[in-house]
């Protein structure tokens, strides 16, 4: 019986599947970094006597670029801004180095109008010699996420709900264009002097670099992304195990849903699935906080334009996870997860495991295990 390891937050747990009931195991798809490449993209950076970048977002493969370049250019010359929750992360990461943290906090000035909505942003992002810096990934409500999406939540969360507000039918939709991006995208055209760097994410690290005005940057970081993200498969899958596969979208209970979001094309009707969450961080939006604690109707509260963090990953779990048998390996109180969302938990690998062969009394169905759901899309054919 072969053991198969899955990242669970810091850790690695094994599974046990008889061969005989594996379908597949679907590896991470990313490339390894090529430091020759990435170095010769970035060499009109080193010839500049400082560097400004605005790290729009603290994915991990942002923070080991941002540390790449610090040592590629030297740490006196690179200048970092950004709002207080994001710098947070970078001090902590880059602190042995003498790079500069700007936090910004200035007030923020009328640039224009999108689609009826008053656009305003920190003068900023007036300079010439700025970089915005942020990574590539797959978004359920935005397609993907990178420049444009951390353009708007570092704006404001104002941005990220008009962008909500005008999908027609909420659901999940990674990879694809929604009213969401096309108004994230609007928001980026206001911005288009803005110069940017968008990172492709790697194995344990980033593999490439784009570079560009915001929208330039993304469209050639997401056509990258789906060479390696997307996967086809033939037969819609029955029974499934699937793991973020990067310690910090594990971290959360809310970063680990993207995973289930990403294979939701390629699931059998009625198809049980174990997402792994470990949420050490916890529950990880304010939104699902505050339906476990004291519960609340999500439709009501977006109907009334009351806007909480992450309620669109809340209404997804909730009105799309239930069609399916879903199950969770987490930290996390068996209560919240069995009696406020009304979902399966475990606590351990093979006890989830053991749940999808025995439920399965005909011993036909085969078990689909994916190592990194968070970067892996999965497609139907």
């Amino acid at each position: 019986m072969p053991e198969i390891w899955l990242r669970y937050g810091k850790v690695e747990i094994a599974i046990e599947i008889r061969r005989e009931r594996l379908a597949q195991v679907i590896e991470d798809p990313l490339p390894d970094q090529i430091v020759d490449v990435i170095n010769k993209e970035l060499q009109e950076l080193k010839e500049m006597d400082e560097i400004h970048v605005l790290a729009g977002d603290y994915e991990l493969s942002t923070v080991k670029f941002i540390r790449h370049l610090i040592q590629f250019v030297s740490p006196s010359k690179v200048n970092i801004y950004s709002n207080e929750q994001i710098l947070r992360q970078y001090k902590r990461e880059v602190k042995e180095t003498q790079c500069t943290f700007t936090k910004i906090d200035e007030e923020k000035h009328s640039i224009g109008i999108v689609d009826g909505v008053v656009l305003k942003s920190p003068t900023i992002f007036s300079r010439k010699d700025l970089y915005f810096i942020s990574s590539v990934g797959l978004d359920p409500l935005f397609g993907f996420s990178g420049g444009p999406t951390a353009l708007i939540k570092f704006l404001g969360d104002n941005l990220k709900f008009e962008a909500l507000k005008r999908e027609t039918e909420l659901k999940p939709n990674p990879a694809n264009d929604t009213a969401a991006s096309w108004f994230a995208g609007r928001v980026a055209e206001e911005l288009k002097e803005v110069k940017a760097i968008e990172v492709l994410p790697g194995r344990d690290d980033f593999s490439k670099v784009f570079t560009g005005n915001v929208l330039e940057a993304h469209k050639s970081a997401t056509q990258e992304l789906l060479k390696y993200s997307a996967k086809k498969v033939g037969l819609k899958i029955p029974l499934a195990v699937v793991t973020p596969g990067e310690e910090s979208k594990c971290s959360t209970f809310d970063q680990s849903l993207n995973s289930l979001w990403n294979i939701l094309p390629a699931l059998e009707e009625g198809a049980s699935v174990i997402v792994l969450t470990e949420s050490s961080g916890g529950l990880g939006s304010e939104a699902i906080t505050q339906y476990i604690y004291r519960g609340f109707e999500v439709k009501e509260s977006i109907k009334r334009n009351q806007y909480i963090e992450g309620i669109e990953n809340l209404y997804y779990l909730l009105n799309y996870g239930a069609q399916f048998d879903l199950g969770f390996l987490t930290t996390l109180p068996k209560s919240f997860i069995e009696k406020r969302l009304g979902y399966k938990s475990y606590t351990t690998g093979n006890d989830a495991v053991n749940y999808l062969i025995e439920k399965d009394q005909e011993k036909r169905k085969k078990i689909t295990v994916l190592a990194r759901g968070d970067k892996t899309l999965l497609i139907h054919s």
